[in-house]
């Protein structure tokens, strides 16, 4: 995850959670908690690192599994002067529908650790438990629920991004070259609604309204923290946070009706320290149940 933007002002038996009178599928925390470890075990996940490599092959794997329409959407981007090949990881549920949503997080991890408060390690990668294998963990455990149980009424679209997190702290368009990319060369009908989620899995979970996201897409934000609220996650909090350029911006420059669900106050943000120690399959559950809700309400 880039910066914050400060301004003056299977076919296993599912299982459900209700709300109301209706049912959804329950989100497994356990097993999207295992999904970010095993993003770990592959090492650090910065662009041309044998780590992406093999990160990238288990998401599609897994995605194949789950009976997705898997993509590549290859594409080469400027980091510091060098030009470097990204691939989003696109996967598509019950294509045939017209009416869709999409769901979005970044894969890669940060190649320098510059916010460790040890000067000696700004030059080496991060491990990106929270700040990368989180928002795919659930994007993964998502994806399994829908091949279980697909929604009757609209498809789902998954993406996941790749050199997001290569930027400067003083250029937001450093940031985000997947999503860019993704955004600039989009050819369907947009989706009824588009959610990103990034830095998920802090065990000391608070994640306000996205200041841009609150603003571009008021009904969706509001709709999200209402489910969150109906199902008692206090994690979600009702309140406008500050603007943050995350991968939900290059959406929002193209006309998606987008948010991004983010938690920025996060202690181990690009450091060596940002570890699955420090990550919670509480706070996954709290953010997928929430994305399952609203997908099968639809």
């Amino acid at each position: 995850m880039k910066k914050a933007i400060f301004y003056l002002f299977m076919l296993l038996p599912i299982l459900v959670v209700s709300c109301g009178a209706k049912k959804y599928p329950k989100f497994d925390k356990e097993e999207a908690f295992s999904y970010l470890n095993k993003q770990c075990e592959f090492g650090t996940r910065e662009p041309g690192s044998e780590g992406i490599k093999l990160c990238r092959e288990y998401i599609k794997d897994n995605l194949m599994k789950y009976n997705a329409v898997v993509k590549e959407q290859k594409f080469t981007a400027k980091i510091r002067g060098e030009e470097i090949q990204g691939v989003n990881i696109l996967a598509s549920f019950n294509p045939r529908l017209s009416r869709r949503i999409l769901l979005g997080a970044h894969y890669d991890t940060r190649p320098w650790a510059d916010k460790d408060k040890n000067p000696d390690v700004h030059n080496k990668p991060i491990p990106g438990a929270n700040d990368g294998a989180s928002g795919v963990a659930v994007l993964l455990e998502i994806a399994k629920i829908i091949s279980q149980k697909e929604p009757e009424e609209i498809g789902v679209d998954l993406v996941f991004f790749d050199l997001e997190d290569s930027g400067s702290y003083d250029d937001d368009k450093s940031w985000c070259k997947g999503s860019q990319f993704f955004a600039e060369n989009y050819s369907e009908d947009e989706p009824e609604a588009a959610i990103i989620i990034d830095m998920i899995g802090d065990k000391d979970l608070h994640i306000p309204m996205e200041y841009f996201s609150y603003h571009n897409s008021p009904v969706l934000t509001s709709d999200i923290w209402k489910i969150a609220d109906n199902l008692g996650f206090k994690s979600f909090q009702n309140k406008i946070g500050v603007p943050i350029y995350d991968d939900h911006y290059p959406l929002l420059e193209n006309g998606f009706n987008v948010i991004d669900i983010i938690d920025m106050d996060y202690k181990y943000w690009h450091t060596l320290q940002d570890l699955p120690k420090n990550c919670s399959s509480e706070s996954l559950y709290e953010v997928g149940q929430t994305l399952i809700n609203y997908i099968y309400s639809k």
